[in-house]
């Protein structure tokens, strides 16, 4: 219990909410704003109140990845055809071409995470929303080309009344940092199955955290052959065994709270996006663990 009170502090600070009060004093559980993907696209609300607010995402869509709703905020000067530009490029196999969008999007927007779901197997996010203009966006719009524009984006207004609510609490922090070994994820070995993670980016440039069911008897050390086959172009089999689930990338220094329902067994925590250094991925550098599910 000590524990879960000290997560629960934890991510009242770094998700901008008041402290978790004693239970006749607590906030009600943040609102949620539900949004419906599939193959066509997704729906959303256009506006909501300012505040603690979690994001649920169900989707229908019928390929391998889901789907992948994320929340951005546009820099002052930025616009949404800038933005799709250069969200679009980053998904280059030139280094060239990924890596300055890559940067580019650094610049111009913050990148609040958002969920990937699969059909029957909703996801949840909760962040802090703050009065202004957002948009959603079905990542894989703009992977795969189809093409994805500005039109591609869904403006959420923000307004400035103030709901009340709190995120639940979390039951373990998913962190990520570079180490003198290189980009690392930071989590415990094990977590309960259904519990709250509290994800949180001190890289210095964008990620994510993804969440795949692995083979029996699969190592750290198979992850790192898989992805520096991928790195060289040799897409050798994949150590997986399930549909992922998970967030798209935080910006650095971002957190959200993450409710994704993973069943008990061995996950691979990944991560497919590339260093902005020089465009290698950061999994060929050594990001990626082992985590069991209880």
């Amino acid at each position: 219990m000590k524990q879960r009170a000290i997560l629960g502090m934890v991510a009242a600070a770094v998700l901008g909410m008041s402290a978790i009060a004693t239970p006749a004093k607590a906030a009600p559980t943040a609102p949620v704003i539900e949004i419906q993907a599939g193959d066509d696209g997704f729906s959303a609300p256009a506006s909501h109140t300012s505040g603690t607010t979690s994001f649920r995402v169900d989707t229908t869509a019928t390929g391998d990845l889901g789907s992948i709703i994320g929340l951005v905020r546009l820099r002052p000067g930025a616009t949404p055809a800038s933005f799709a530009d250069h969200l679009g490029k980053v998904f280059s196999d030139d280094p060239d071409v990924a890596v300055p969008a890559g940067r580019a999007l650094m610049a111009e927007a913050e990148l609040l995470g958002g969920a990937e779901s699969q059909p029957g197997r909703s996801t949840s996010f909760t962040t802090t929303l703050r009065p202004g203009t957002y948009y959603l966006l079905d990542y894989l719009d703009f992977e795969t080309q189809t093409p994805a524009g500005p039109e591609a984006l869904r403006k959420l207004t923000v307004k400035r009344e103030r709901h009340e609510g709190r995120a639940p609490a979390p039951g373990a922090v998913v962190g990520m940092s570079r180490t003198p070994s290189g980009p690392r994820f930071h989590l415990p070995a094990r977590v309960r199955a259904g519990a709250p993670l509290l994800v949180t980016n001190r890289l210095d440039q964008v990620n994510e955290a993804i969440f795949v069911p692995v083979r029996p008897g699969t190592t750290t050390a198979d992850l790192q052959k898989f992805f520096e086959g991928v790195q060289n172009g040799e897409w050798g089999e994949p150590p997986f065994a399930g549909a992922p689930l998970g967030t798209p990338p935080l910006s650095p220094g971002r957190t959200l709270l993450l409710q994704t329902p993973l069943k008990p067994g061995r996950y691979a925590v990944i991560t497919w996006v590339i260093d902005l250094t020089d465009g290698v991925r950061l999994g060929a550098k050594g990001m990626h663990s082992l985590i069991d599910v209880t």
